[in-house]
């Protein structure tokens, strides 16, 4: 199972070029909740900059929880599928329109052509949304569209640790009916860079990458010139926030990463194209030219987290270096950071600290520990960002950055201790977590102009 299997059929390839290379698609893009408008983003600039140029002016529009793309040539929504960080999965759209009743719903599924998407080489997840349709029960659907397509695989599979190799979604709103597959198969914030996680629930790929791409918008917005020199990443845990702004800086697409992505068992992948765009990836990458020369700094009082870092980074650098390229250095530090000695680090690193980023994920709840006080320990990182901001301030130099709340206590002790410094605010949700974003970035006049920016999810 999961051996690509090439095609030998001339009739079968005309219809393959004819439906799905010949016709502009439409997909369906998720993204971690409430970071839409970052993840849309990503998304224009991708195609605005593609490396194999369409024709097609593709359509993009943000819903409620989910982005739709229509007009858009597959070999885009491929070049979305390897570059893409921000997005969670990427949908092709098989077929939708209208679908009356059971009868209705047994014909539009039969009548799709699952040759060309699927084969015996792929084993098949299947979840089926109906909400606010009159057909019948979700379990009915998903019994009967299992059975229409149980031949075309080598098994349908169900259940939390399924090894599936992608997933079949037939969404029934009403009568209007909406079936797509997954051409990431396994969601695409698993990059596979780490060989090591946290033992409590890390912070996601795809949402950590947002918070990053969102934070250095909001500080170039109030400082035209403020470029990152330094990045120091307190709390660093296993890694996620080094390896996720080390792949954007360095356009480092996840496609060079060694994991595999649902298109590559379909019938009408295409693997000349996909070497193509992979080739692509690897002149594109910044790796090579390494002339910023920006200084990275990861702390955390935790030696199995240290480790597990180490690990991780030695992880990240072999895979680096299949690709021929070599990672900038990184000075991992078993430390408090609340004891740190800024100024003393950095002299003793012969370096200047320049302009600042310093993305925080800080324990809370029971990584804290059940007697801390988490709203004096939220205060304090206020407090130690604010000495670090005078520190750099005195070289005409921003700290900027962001930090995750878990809840409103802590995220008003932050905003109420953090001094000289704009603010925004923004919610996403992880691991079930309402969790509040605080966004600053120093304010060099000196005023103390504090602000608050509520956004609603989209």
């Amino acid at each position: 199972m999961n051996e690509m299997i090439p095609i030998k059929n001339d009739k079968f390839e005309k219809k393959i070029k004819k439906n799905i290379y010949g016709k502009p698609q439409s997909l369906i893009i998720t993204f971690p909740a409430g970071l839409g408008a970052i993840a849309l983003d990503e998304i224009y600039a991708i195609l605005n900059d593609l490396w194999f140029k369409q024709d097609n002016n593709s359509q993009c529009s943000l819903l409620k929880n989910t982005i739709r793309i229509d007009k858009i040539h597959l070999f885009a929504a491929v070049e979305l599928l390897m570059r893409s960080q921000c997005l969670t999965d990427i949908r092709l759209i098989l077929w939708e329109g209208k679908a009356f009743g059971k009868s209705g719903f047994i014909k539009k599924c039969t009548d799709i052509s699952w040759d060309m998407y699927l084969n015996q080489n792929m084993s098949l997840k299947i979840r089926v949304n109906s909400i606010a349709s009159k057909a019948f029960h979700e379990s009915g659907l998903k019994e009967i569209l299992s059975g229409i397509v149980k031949d075309s695989v080598a098994e349908v599979v169900s259940g939390e640790d399924s090894q599936e190799t992608t997933t079949l979604y037939a969404d029934l709103y009403k009568e209007r009916l909406t079936v797509s597959l997954s051409l990431a198969g396994m969601p695409l914030y698993k990059r596979g860079y780490r060989g090591v996680l946290s033992e409590s629930a890390p912070l996601r790929e795809d949402a950590a990458a947002c918070c990053i791409a969102k934070s250095l918008k909001f500080a170039k917005d109030c400082n035209k010139h403020f470029t990152p020199n330094t990045v120091l990443i307190p709390f660093s845990g296993t890694g996620t926030f080094l390896f996720e702004f080390l792949i954007a800086r360095y356009v480092f697409s996840p496609v060079l990463f060694e994991r595999n992505y649902a298109l590559q068992f379909m019938p009408f992948f295409r693997e000349k194209n996909f070497n193509y765009l992979k080739k692509k990836a690897q002149e594109h990458c910044l790796l090579q030219d390494q002339k910023d020369e920006i200084q990275f700094y990861c702390i955390d009082n935790s030696s199995s987290a240290r480790d597990a870092l180490l690990n991780n980074i030695k992880f990240f650098e072999e895979t680096v270096k299949k690709n021929g390229f070599q990672l900038p250095n990184q000075l991992v530090i078993n430390d408090d950071f609340f004891k740190l000695d800024v100024a003393k680090l950095f002299a003793d690193q012969n370096s200047e600290m320049g302009n600042l980023f310093m993305p925080l994920n800080p324990p809370y709840g029971i990584r804290l520990g059940k007697d801390a006080d988490s709203v004096a320990f939220y205060a304090n990182i206020a407090k130690k960002i604010n000495a670090i901001s005078l520190h750099t301030q005195n070289s005409g130099k921003s700290v900027a950055g962001f930090i995750l709340c878990p809840n409103e206590e802590t995220w008003s002790a932050f905003c109420k201790s953090i001094t000289h410094a704009k603010l925004d605010t923004y919610h996403f949700t992880q691991g079930g977590i309402d969790v509040r974003v605080c966004q600053f970035i120093g304010d060099l006049s000196g005023s103390d102009t504090k602000y608050r920016l509520e956004l609603v999810y989209n």
